[in-house]
């Protein structure tokens, strides 16, 4: 149902512009999917960097969503929780979620691979706790109940244990619901365990890395795919500026890859020229990559 917004230009011309809900809020959604990826692509030197531009501007996006909420007129009960249990939390998820990000990476030890390890453990097991202590809630959640969503998810129904919880931004009654800040904090711990998971798991990378390099223990991986493929592979990361800023010459980056992979790639120029050659499907292994990871996952939807 379309929000009528008014622009008075004088006391007899009013402009009336109709914008529905759900136009607006998939519009305010990409831009914010856009900008978080110009962040990480550009602006962002460090995670810490990252999450600090990421709070700073969805603050600034949520207050954009709040003024318009403000001077909407819901067109149901069933379009006010359809907001508030669906589409408010997407946003609000993702502030708790950079703003929890970024404390954890502040407080991060710089001492040995145990100690970073156990820091990061004990922040999974705090997400564990965190669950547990809202299990009946979560449940609701997960299996997409409804017969409580008229307690939780309409505004004037206030939880003071709910809104204790809150960030500044949630106290506005015109702007909140009990619960809709637990759907946003059970998304955001969500994506939480994901990071902490990619965490644990860099860190194990690291470490065996280190156990290579220092001759502890033999090279995990080898490359078996063609040399062929592994050129195509490496033009197509020197030509995208992956390494260094596309600072990097080609050279460089074929003797990082051989000494990685214990692999000699011969003349890689007159290889890179034979796939420059071909009249059709030059860049058939970037290709076949393509396909085979859309199909795994169209199968895993």
């Amino acid at each position: 149902m379309p929000v009528t917004l008014c622009f008075i230009k004088d006391k007899h011309k009013v402009m009336e512009h109709k914008i529905p809900l759900e136009t607006y809020f998939a519009g305010l959604l990409q831009k914010v999917e856009w900008q978080i990826q110009e962040y990480e692509d550009t602006a962002a030197d460090t995670f810490v960097t990252l999450c600090r531009l990421c709070v700073d501007y969805l603050q600034e996006i949520l207050g954009e969503l709040k003024n318009f909420i403000i001077s909407y007129p819901f067109a149901s009960t069933e379009e006010e929780i359809h907001f508030f249990k669906e589409l408010k939390p997407l946003l609000a998820s993702k502030i708790i979620y950079y703003n929890t990000v970024y404390k954890i990476e502040v407080r991060f030890p710089s001492g040995s691979e145990e100690v970073q390890r156990d820091y990061l453990l004990s922040e999974t097991d705090r997400i564990s706790k965190s669950f547990q202590r809202n299990l009946a809630f979560y449940q609701y959640h997960r299996t997409k109940a409804t017969y409580l969503d008229r307690q939780y998810f309409m505004r004037g129904k206030p939880d003071i244990q709910i809104i204790v919880d809150s960030f500044y931004y949630e106290t506005d009654p015109q702007f909140s619901t009990s619960y809709d800040y637990k759907v946003a904090k059970i998304l955001a711990l969500e994506l939480f365990a994901i990071y902490l998971t990619n965490r644990l798991n860099e860190l194990e990378r690291r470490f065996q890395r280190q156990q290579v390099k220092n001759g502890n223990i033999k090279k995990l991986l080898q490359w078996t795919g063609t040399k062929r493929a592994l050129v195509e592979l490496i033009y197509a990361l020197y030509t995208n500026g992956d390494f260094n800023k596309g600072t990097v010459d080609i050279k460089d980056i074929v003797s990082y890859f051989e000494d990685i992979f214990d692999i000699d790639l011969g003349d890689f120029y007159h290889t890179y020229m034979e796939l420059k050659s071909r009249t059709n499907d030059r860049t058939h292994y970037l290709n076949t990559l393509q396909k085979r990871l859309l199909r795994r996952m169209e199968e895993q939807e």
